[in-house]
């Protein structure tokens, strides 16, 4: 995080990142690997909450007060391969 990020600043880093690696799986799908396993047990669907003025007033104070202050990650990607019984 750099020292003047703001909520936005951090979303767009994290779609600028996300390219990154999307470019990387059409690289690698052209290349001719396969990805995607079956899940043993159905997944789940989050849904964002309705955030309001007020929610937004607190995650700007606490990003002002240093919430991610320090904050280095990473791109953290983890490739599945194709089962081999998959079509």
């Amino acid at each position: 995080m750099l020292p003047d990020d703001d909520e936005l600043k951090l979303f767009w880093r994290a779609v600028q990142t996300s390219a990154g690696v999307y470019a990387e799986l059409l690289q690698r799908l052209a290349a001719g690997e396969r990805f995607g396993q079956r899940q043993a047990h159905k997944g789940r669907l989050y849904q964002v909450k309705q955030r309001g003025l007020a929610q937004e007033q607190v995650v700007s104070r606490k990003l002002r007060d240093g919430l991610l202050k320090g904050l280095d990650l990473d791109v953290r990607v983890t490739w599945f391969a194709a089962d081999a019984a998959a079509p």
